[in-house]
């Protein structure tokens, strides 16, 4: 194999290395405010007064290659967090199942 070869395929490998760790890490922080506001079932929002939706939105793909289902579900539940304590909210819901990488909650206050 020629060098320049050789280097072409280290490129690569290096770009594909990367895409896969960052496929499973999680790049998005849950605000100090929000970490009060908990994760519900429906059924456990029988008490609770309605406040609004959310839909968030990651990344799906990276150069093509699918990220994990659960880092993009941890990644959505804590933009849904983050966005419900701008309605003084304390719980969400999800609503609907990932798709292309977006996800909708419902927000509540409960007692």
């Amino acid at each position: 194999m020629k060098k320049t070869g050789l280097s072409k395929y280290y490129l690569k490998l290096g770009v594909i290395s990367f895409t896969l760790l960052c496929s499973a890490c999680s790049f998005v922080e849950l605000k100090k405010e929000a970490n009060t506001v908990k994760i519900l079932t429906a059924d456990q929002v029988t008490e609770c007064n309605s406040v609004g939706t959310v839909t968030t939105k990651v990344i799906d793909e990276i150069l093509f290659i699918s990220r994990n289902k659960e880092t993009m579900a941890t990644e959505l539940e804590t933009l849904a967090r983050n966005e419900a304590i701008i309605s003084k909210a304390n719980a969400i819901v999800p609503i609907t199942e990932i798709e292309e990488g977006r996800r909708s909650y419902k927000v509540y206050q409960c007692p």
